[in-house]
C-alpha cells in the first residue's frame, strides 16, 4: 500500500541519518578543535605563558623552546600553546576562557598577523566550518552574542550545534578532499603539503594587491574598532585574572613584508593597532621581521619548525630581559 511503503521509506531514512549521525560523531571525538582544548584542559594548574590566535602562533610558538630559555636564565615556567588554525577572533576568545576557568596564568601571549584583530565576526552560518564548528558546542552563547546572524541563520546555528553531521561536517569533507586530491595527482607531480594543507593554496590568504591590501587597512581605521569586540573581551577576561598581556605581530615571509608593510597604510594602521592595545593595558611586540630568512617558511604564511624555533628563542628572551618577574616559576 502506498502508505505502508511511505512510513517504510521514512523509518528506514530516519534509521540511515541516526546511524551517520553516530558515526560522524564517533569521527569527531579526536578533531582538532577538540585535541587543542584537551592539551589545554591538561596542562599544569599554574602556566607561566599561554599562546593564543591562529596558525600562525600554533606553528610559531613552540613551547618547549620556550621553557628551556627560562629554565636557562633560572626562571623555569609552564608554556602552552593554546592556538587553533582557520579560527577567528572569537574561537580565540573561547580558548582563553576555557584556559582561565580551569588553570592560573601569569603571561599571555596573543600572535597576530594583517588585519586579523579588527576582523568582523561572521555573517553566515555557513562560515562555521572545519575548527570553527567549536562555536557550535563550545560556550554557543557567546557565539550567537557576536555573530551576526539573521532569524534563519539563527535557527540553522541551533540546529546545526544538536546535530553532529551538520555539526561535524568538515570532518567528512576533509577526508573527501584528501581522497579527491589524491586521486587528481594520479599520473601529476606531487603538490607540496604541510599540516594545514597543500601549500599553495596559502597564496589565496594574502591580500590579491597592495592596493587590496590598503583598502582593508582604510577601512578599518575608518571604523574606529581597531579591535574586534571578542578582542575587547578578551582583553578584559585575561585583566579581570590579573594576567599580562603581550600582543605580537607575528614574522611574515619578506615577500609579504615588502609588498604589504612597506605601505604607509600598514604603518598608519600599526600604530593605531598599538595604541589601541596599550590602552587597554597590553604590551605590543612588532616581530614581524624576525625572521628575515624565505627558507625559514613552510609556505606563504607559517613558519617552518626551525623557524619557529628561532621566533620563540627571540621572544622568550625578549619577554626575559623585559619583565622576567612577572612570570612566576612554576615547576
Amino acid at each position: 500500500m502506498p502508505g505502508r511503503n511511505l512510513f517504510v521509506a521514512s523509518a528506514l531514512t530516519a534509521l540511515l541519518f541516526i546511524a551517520a549521525n553516530l558515526f560522524v560523531e564517533r569521527a569527531a571525538k579526536n578533531s582538532v578543535p577538540r585535541q587543542t582544548m584537551h592539551a589545554i584542559d591538561a596542562a599544569p594548574a599554574v602556566i607561566g605563558v599561554f599562546a593564543t590566535g591562529s596558525s600562525l602562533v600554533a606553528t610559531g610558538f613552540d613551547p618547549q623552546v620556550f621553557e628551556r630559555i627560562f629554565q636557562s636564565a633560572g626562571h623555569p615556567i609552564v608554556a602552552v600553546n593554546g592556538a587553533l588554525g582557520a579560527t577567528g577572533t572569537i574561537e580565540h576568545l573561547l580558548l582563553v576562557r576555557r584556559a582561565l576557568r580551569r588553570h592560573t596564568i601569569h603571561e599571555l601571549i596573543y600572535g597576530y598577523v594583517d588585519q586579523q584583530m579588527s576582523n568582523d565576526a561572521p555573517t553566515v552560518n555557513a562560515d562555521l566550518f572545519g575548527n570553527r564548528a567549536m562555536l557550535y558546542y563550545e560556550e554557543p552563547q557567546i557565539a550567537l552574542r557576536y555573530a551576526r546572524f539573521n532569524p534563519l541563520d539563527w535557527i540553522e546555528f541551533q540546529t546545526f550545534r544538536c546535530c553532529a553531521i551538520f555539526r561535524e561536517r568538515g570532518t567528512i569533507w576533509a577526508r573527501v578532499e584528501k581522497l579527491r586530491r589524491a586521486m587528481g595527482e594520479v599520473g601529476m607531480p606531487h603538490q607540496a603539503t604541510n599540516r594545514f594543507g597543500r601549500v599553495e593554496d596559502f597564496d589565496l590568504l594574502e591580500a590579491a594587491s597592495p592596493e587590496a591590501f590598503t583598502e582593508l587597512c582604510t577601512r578599518a581605521m575608518q571604523s574606529g574598532r581597531m579591535l574586534s569586540p571578542p578582542i575587547q573581551e578578551l582583553f578584559e577576561e585575561a585583566r579581570a585574572g590579573n594576567v599580562r598581556i603581550t600582543v605580537v605581530e607575528m614574522p611574515v615571509p619578506p615577500w609579504h613584508a615588502h609588498h604589504f608593510y612597506d605601505l604607509p597604510a600598514w604603518s598608519e594602521f600599526r600604530q593605531d593597532t598599538r595604541q589601541a592595545v596599550e590602552r587597554l593595558g597590553a604590551s605590543y611586540i612588532d616581530a614581524s621581521r624576525w625572521i628575515p630568512d624565505e627558507s625559514q617558511f613552510q609556505d606563504h604564511v607559517h613558519l617552518g619548525p626551525s623557524g619557529g624555533a628561532q621566533f620563540t628563542r627571540l621572544l622568550a628572551e625578549r619577554l626575559l630581559t623585559a619583565t622576567p618577574s612577572t612570570i612566576a616559576s612554576t615547576r
